[in-house]
């Protein structure tokens, strides 16, 4: 892709959606120069720039995607009817041991390109494929290199995986050091490190104390995966980071499907952050229903989130679409069991949706000073959704159209720090990776069914196949 960061771009008479409270919604004008968002407004003097016609289009910030394991992106759609038991085993412990460094590459390049495509500008990859160090640079390079913008969240190793979760007592894997100190040490690039910890809910309280003080000795975020069906229940992982001094701004935590009430209080109360898979949370038995209508009781404003490409679409079109659904049962009183169909329920719109999925995830990645609106200044991550199309059209109230009708076939242009990675609906860079998709797909397959047949006694001993 195209690595000038010199496109001087003015789109003229679109319906500009900034996310920005103080700039509003209007129709006008988006002028983009040396990587930034120059100006906004009603009319904007372009001043010899590339004029794009907006005439008929809504332009906003780029989605963020706060939650991708972005390896399975070579994966996709093996189990849309698993349930949470039945992924883990079949992803993560059986094909998990088995992806080489060029499968991550290829999985994370194939999961960037179709985040791209539907109009999602960041991705928070929680990569817990860190089967070695080369797995590492493998993934980081692929971010690099599909030219979207990524918080690479470092995690532990698919290999040996059940020893890793689950009152856990390994410590997050040292390499994290390796990847902050010499692969990733600005926080200012496109793509940049956070840590992806399991917490007192998937490790020891004792683990999780020591892997915080390392995130936050090398100045990174953290995420943390908590409220996972029956067992997130009972662990209350947020209430113990709480009461032993640990929980703080430098937070995110994901799904808080089953975290209680006054659990997610606590992250408002630290002003931490959270992220919503709602597409997956509907779809895979076992993890708990949504909590965004919960989170917005306490006073959390959520991010929104893909999860895993193995179960659900890699869109925020379907992740929107299954929140708005799901707040739909809960006011009909079919919610599960932590939901309240009453007066007192706190529900959201289409343009709390967009907000989500834009400024509110920027918040969650910690780059909001960058990015996620339409702000003179910062970085111009924004898409433009062609509003003519038949199934948006008459588009009556934009943010409805978008979330309730919207699709990757909408999304006409995308740009990422101003470069263009998608014009007049094509996807650059992307013409390999179908195939370098299929081979990476048949090979772990190959590989994960061979150790499968090997004789017991074989697989006794410590190794990538021993918890297969």
């Amino acid at each position: 892709m195209d690595s000038s960061n010199q496109e001087r771009i003015l789109i003229k008479g679109a319906h500009v959606l900034t996310q920005d409270d103080r700039l509003g919604d209007f129709v006008g004008d988006v002028l983009v120069a040396d990587g930034r968002i120059a100006a906004v407004g009603e009319s904007v003097d372009g001043d010899g720039a590339q004029v794009v016609d907006g005439t008929g289009h809504a332009v906003l910030p780029g989605f963020i995607d706060t939650h991708r394991h972005a390896w399975q992106g070579a994966l996709r759609g093996l189990g849309p009817a698993w349930t949470y038991p039945e992924y883990r085993e079949h992803v993560q412990i059986r094909l998990g041991p088995h992806l080489e460094p060029e499968d991550v590459r290829i999985g994370n390049t194939a999961a960037d390109l179709m985040a791209l495509d539907a109009g999602i500008t960041t991705i928070r990859d929680e990569s817990h494929i860190m089967n070695s160090p080369d797995h590492a640079d493998a993934a980081v390079q692929a971010h690099w290199d599909s030219g979207i913008r990524c918080v690479f969240d470092h995690g532990w190793p698919s290999t040996e995986a059940e020893s890793w979760q689950f009152g856990s007592g390994r410590l997050h894997p040292p390499d994290i050091r390796r990847v902050r100190e010499s692969l990733l040490p600005d926080d200012s690039a496109r793509v940049t490190l956070n840590a992806m910890l399991r917490g007192p809910e998937l490790a020891t309280m004792d683990v999780a104390r020591q892997d915080i003080a390392l995130a936050r000795e090398l100045g990174l975020r953290i995420s943390m995966h908590v409220g996972l069906g029956e067992w997130g229940a009972r662990q209350q992982a947020i209430r113990q980071l709480d009461e032993a001094g640990l929980l703080g701004p430098d937070m995110t935590f994901i799904h808080c499907c089953t975290s209680t009430d006054d659990e997610l209080r606590r992250i408002a109360e630290h002003g931490a952050s959270a992220s919503v898979a709602a597409a997956l949370e509907v779809f895979m038995p076992g993890l708990g229903q949504p909590a965004t209508n919960r989170l917005l009781a306490a006073g959390v404003r959520p991010s929104l989130s893909v999860d895993v490409e193995s179960a659900v679409a890699g869109d925020m079109f379907g992740v929107m679409r299954a929140a708005l659904a799901y707040q739909q049962l809960v006011r009909a009183g079919a919610g599960g069991p932590l939901d309240r169909a009453d007066a007192a329920i706190t529900t959201f719109d289409a343009r709390d949706l967009l907000a989500f999925a834009t400024i509110e995830g920027a918040r969650a990645c910690g780059i909001d000073d960058r990015t996620g609106s339409l702000t003179p200044g910062k970085e111009a991550d924004l898409i433009m959704i062609r509003l003519t199309d038949p199934n948006l059209l008459p588009a009556t109230d934009i943010p409805a159209a978008i979330v309730t009708s919207g699709h990757a076939g909408n999304v006409s242009l995308v740009l990422v720090a101003g470069r263009t990675v998608k014009a007049d609906g094509v996807l650059r860079g992307a013409d390999t990776i179908a195939e370098q998709a299929a081979r990476s797909r048949d090979r772990v397959h190959r590989a994960a069914m061979r150790s499968a047949v090997r004789p017991s006694v074989g697989r006794a001993g410590a190794g990538v196949g021993a918890s297969s």
